[in-house]
């Protein structure tokens, strides 16, 4: 445990103090959780799915302006009359190791202490490397499912073990949104790094993608002696101008003139929408989100949809879940991470930016179905010192959740090459 944490004890928050629709109980010591949300707030997120006042279409193609109206009806009868929170609710609480705990940083932007669910499963292998998985919007800690047997125990002696840390970034999942302003990705960072330190995990690598690879990046920059590297899915790498005035003279690559048309078709369609209100005026949107449970996922399906090739990926039973890790807490503070995430510097409403440059050794991979696939080594390297970047012909922003099989190729890959990522500081 860090010298910070050992000197408060005492701060606890129950879950009617922060206005929570589940059962928790956050100290500085941590402790395991179980899921039980409250029973009223289900049956009104029932009722409030059967009350959904639907959209009348107009004679154009399906989803030129968002889900049509015959898909809307389908989710919502799906939510009232077949959707078993309860039956979910005891998978998820079989599944994973969950647990609770607040801890406490000195990040200027949010000074304020931080209670935090997450997921912790230790290797039963004495030399497992610690690593911090981190997830993105409008994901959740779900995502490190199909990764966590694989990666805590390997079935072949050969390959590299992990003790897999998972926490939700505050307001997703089961970690209360934050009371005051301010926690962007940076905090966010610091948030999870004490986290780590709290557990014992004095150095350790990381695995992040979207948001999650925003996070990891600031541990990266402000924690250097403790992340050793990592392996990313979601690496910024915008062109310069430059790239942009070879490109208009005809001597970009191919790679690169994708990478140009993908980013550019990703910020006039889906960036300019919901990138720029969640960084702009998020609490406008979240009052109707926080009352419409069918209304959020459709947010949630519309944003999400075009990182999937097979879109039955995205089914009804997964939709409502995944939208259940935003309507238990309310949408408010994870689309809020994007408000501050512009005070970071990552992003702007005209798209993302590099962020500052790590040494640490960071490999990447590349799927078909995101906006990042074939990015140039010579690009993602202006922000890191990229020295594995695997790229796959299918999967997407998701990975973890549809090419789980790829993800843990690719880290078992990186980290387990002792010299290229480092690793091997957890065997000296």
């Amino acid at each position: 445990m860090s010298q910070l944490d050992t000197s408060h004890h005492g701060l606890t928050l129950s879950s009617k103090q922060l206005d929570l629709n589940f059962t928790a109980h956050f100290t500085e010591t941590v402790q395991p959780f179980t899921i039980n949300v409250d029973e009223t707030f289900l049956q009104h997120t029932q009722l409030k799915a059967s009350l959904t006042r639907f959209v009348p279409d107009i004679a154009q193609p399906d989803f030129t302006d968002g889900p049509p109206r015959a898909f809307v009806e389908k989710i919502a009868r799906y939510w009232f009359k077949e959707y078993n929170w309860r039956a979910v609710e005891a998978q998820l609480n079989k599944t994973f190791n969950h647990y609770t705990t607040i801890v406490r940083t000195q990040n200027k932007d949010f000074p304020h202490p931080v209670p935090l669910h997450f997921v912790h499963h230790r290797s039963p292998r004495a030399n497992a490397i610690p690593l911090l998985f981190l997830h993105g919007w409008p994901g959740s800690f779900l995502e490190v499912e199909h990764l966590l047997e694989p990666l805590t125990n390997p079935s072949n002696d050969a390959d590299p073990a992990f003790h897999v840390v998972a926490p939700s970034i505050p307001g997703f999942g089961f970690s209360p949104s934050p009371q005051h302003p301010g926690m962007g990705y940076r905090a966010a960072a610091h948030a999870v790094h004490a986290l780590m330190l709290k557990l014992g995990y004095e150095r350790y690598v990381y695995q992040g993608g979207d948001a999650g690879d925003f996070i990891g990046h600031f541990c990266a920059l402000d924690f250097p002696s403790a992340v050793v590297s990592g392996h990313s899915n979601f690496w910024i790498a915008p062109p310069l101008p430059s790239d942009l005035e070879r490109l208009g003279a005809g001597q970009a690559s191919d790679d690169e003139k994708q990478v140009v048309l993908r980013l550019g078709r990703f910020v006039e369609k889906s960036w300019c929408n919901y990138g720029t209100i969640h960084q702009t005026r998020p609490l406008k949107l979240a009052v109707g989100l926080t009352d419409s449970p069918v209304g959020l996922a459709m947010w949630i399906y519309d944003v999400s949809i075009g990182s999937f090739k097979d879109r039955e990926v995205l089914g009804a039973e997964r939709l409502v879940t995944w939208t259940m890790m935003h309507w238990i807490n309310g949408p408010y503070a994870a689309m809020s991470l994007y408000k501050y995430g512009q005070t970071d510097g990552v992003i702007s409403l005209q798209g993302v930016n590099y962020m500052p440059y790590i040494s640490q050794p960071i490999a990447l991979s590349q799927f078909p179905y995101d906006i990042w696939y074939g990015t140039p080594l010579e690009w993602a390297r202006r922000s890191g010192n990229i020295v594995q970047l695997t790229k796959h012909d299918r999967g997407g922003h998701f990975a973890a959740t549809d090419a789980p099989d790829l993800l843990v190729e690719d880290v078992r890959k990186f980290f387990g090459d002792r010299e290229l990522s480092g690793t091997h500081v957890f065997f000296e």
